[in-house]
Formats: C-alpha cells, sequence, structure tokens
C-alpha cells in the first residue's frame, strides 16, 4: 500500500502527542495514570518499528514540544521526558532497524536473518546499549551531585525524608532521620532497572502489535539469540566484589553498577527457561506458572541472573535447544 509523504508525518506527531499524553497522565494520580504513565514509549516504539529510524526522531521531538506546553513550559520536564523516554526507543529503533545482506545464506553474531537475505542487529547488542545508557545516567548523576552532601546518595535520604515527613506529621510524628532510609542506597540502580524493564517491555509490546497486523519492519527477536559480551561477566563480578567490600562512594557506585548490570543476565537466564519450556509439552503453562511465580515473589530474578551467567561460562541453551530451533519469540 503506497502512502504520500503526508501519512508518515501525521503517524509521527500522532504518536509524539499520544506518549505525551501518557507521560503527563501520572500528575492525575491513580493506577490507571501510572500503567499509561509506563506505556509511554509505547506509542514511539509503534512509530519507529513501523516507519523507521527519522519518524521516530520527530515523534519524540514531537512528543517533548507536547510535554512542555502540557506543563506550562516546564523545561526540566520536557528534558526529561525527552532523556528518558523518547531517547531509548530512537536508540533501540536506530540499531533494531540496522540489517546487511547476508553472506553465503550465513547468520552470525545473534544475528536474525529475514527470508534468508538479511542479518538484523543482534538482540543482545541492542540490548547492551540500553543498559550503557543506564550506566552512562548513573555516572551522569553520580558526577553532578558530587557537590552535595554524601553526592548522590545523600541526596537520595535527604529526598525520601522530604516525601514521608507530610505523612509522619499528620499521624503526629516526628520525621525519621534521613540516615534511616537504607534503600536510598539502591534507589538509584532500583530506578534504572525499572527504566531498562520498562523500554524493553514496551518494545516487545510494539513489535507484537505490528506484527499481528504485518507492519513489522524486521522479523522478531528471538530469545535464544540473545547473545552477551564475554567481558560483561568480569565486569559483574567485579562490581558485585566491589559492592561487598568498598566503603562510602566507591561501594554506593558499585552496588548501583552491579543491578544494572544484572539486567542482561536475566534476559540471558529468562532465555534459558524459554529453550528448557520449549522442550516440554506443557510449554505454555510452564512459561505462565514462571513468570507468575516471577511477578508474585520477586526472588525467582536471582535465579535468572544466575542461569545468565552459567549460560555465559557453559552454554546452556546449546544442551538443551530443541531439533527445529527458532520458536520462541521474544
Amino acid at each position: 500500500m503506497a502512502w504520500g509523504p503526508a501519512v508518515p508525518l501525521v503517524v509521527a506527531v500522532g504518536g509524539g502527542l499520544v506518549s505525551a499524553f501518557f507521560y503527563l497522565s501520572v500528575m492525575f494520580g491513580g493506577v490507571g495514570a501510572l500503567i499509561l504513565g509506563y506505556l509511554a514509549p509505547l506509542p514511539l516504539f509503534l512509530v519507529g518499528l513501523w516507519l523507521g529510524t527519522s519518524p521516530v526522531v520527530l515523534a519524540g521531538l514531537a512528543g517533548t514540544v507536547a510535554v512542555m506546553l502540557g506543563t506550562s513550559g516546564s523545561t526540566l520536564v520536557a528534558l526529561s521526558y525527552l532523556v528518558t523516554g523518547a531517547a531509548p526507543v530512537i536508540l533501540v529503533v536506530r540499531q533494531s532497524l540496522l540489517a546487511r545482506p547476508v553472506e553465503n545464506g550465513k547468520v552470525g553474531n545473534g544475528g536474525a536473518a529475514g527470508a534468508g537475505t538479511l542479518e538484523w542487529y543482534p538482540p543482545g547488542r541492542v540490548l547492551m546499549g540500553l543498559t550503557g545508557m543506564g550506566v552512562a545516567a548513573l555516572l551522569a548523576a553520580v558526577i553532578l551531585t558530587l557537590d552535595q552532601p554524601d553526592g548522590l546518595e545523600g541526596l537520595m535520604r535527604q529526598t525520601l525524608a522530604r516525601v514521608v515527613e507530610p505523612a509522619f506529621r499528620a499521624q503526629g510524628q516526628p520525621a525519621p532521620d534521613p540516615a534511616e532510609f537504607w534503600v536510598a542506597a539502591v534507589l538509584p540502580g532500583l530506578v534504572a532497572v525499572s527504566w531498562l524493564v520498562m523500554t524493553i517491555v514496551n518494545a516487545v509490546l510494539a513489535q507484537g502489535a505490528l506484527m499481528r497486523f504485518g507492519r513489522n519492519r524486521r522479523p522478531p527477536m528471538r530469545l535464544a539469540e540473545l547473545e552477551l559480551p564475554v567481558w560483561l561477566v568480569p565486569l559483574f563480578a567485579v562490581s558485585v566484589l566491589a559492592a561487598s567490600v568498598a566503603p562510602g562512594p566507591l561501594g554506593f557506585l558499585a552496588v548501583n553498577l552491579a543491578l544494572i548490570l544484572a539486567v542482561p543476565f536475566a534476559f540471558a537466564g529468562l532465555s534459558v527457561v524459554h529453550v528448557v519450556a520449549s522442550r516440554r509439552s506443557a510449554r505454555t503453562l510452564i512459561l505462565v506458572g514462571f513468570y507468575m511465580m516471577l511477578f508474585l515473589f520477586g526472588w525467582p530474578i536471582v535465579l535468572l541472573i544466575g542461569l545468565g551467567m552459567i549460560e555465559q561460562w557453559i552454554g546452556l541453551r546449546r544442551r538443551f535447544s530443541p531439533a527445529a530451533p527458532g520458536q520462541e519469540d521474544e
């Protein structure tokens, strides 16, 4: 179906406006508004994975302008939307749509071949690009708060104290000491992990919707094709060790860095679970049960990270892969 040049323009601007509406919906409060806030990247992913990089850049800029207008010219909120919402989507779309002709029918480095003609950018590298953005954001936050008492950790503690102070005051109780907020020591890493997962989930939802209507540009990214760089294991191990023994600001940086670097291993471990389940007749039941246990209890995430590291060492998926590969879609 041939479209005029105005159609992609309208779709891109419309996607940016819907994304901005979702992003600003959190200002109204409520669970529904919070869910819409988490889905703010979804319209941008739909635009990008359907129409390409240039339209998603336009959509991101349109969304940024809309957020600024919706907050009466707040540059800070608009910049937050651009950095945390639009920028990661643009990165993922650009990298995901990179492809090159397959030589001699071979596909390497975890790339997916579309119709035997193209090798697409590997999903593992897309994931590492996002992870790199999370690490860069953590380092930037640490550097920008060097002039604060106790740096970024101190700022987190003071912020949490101000947030809960009204609730304690309403109950006639004294506000807690900021030093009591132990979660401040891991809060930046947890925020980065939540942002990474939110971005990945929205990308998967967008790709799935586009595939359903035949509008996807690239084949699905498959968990079984997820390959992580070999240097990630020692870097993660050093971060965990430093988080365990290093005092003060260095330990704070190390523990939050370790949280962010654990995300790729969690997805690698998830790929092992999918491959193992694919060999069972009750595949769907196994996966549904595992995901329910993951969301209800949380602790299986540690299992996934461990599986991901073992996968890096000995290649668990190769041992469990079924005879007919290419069955698991991310």
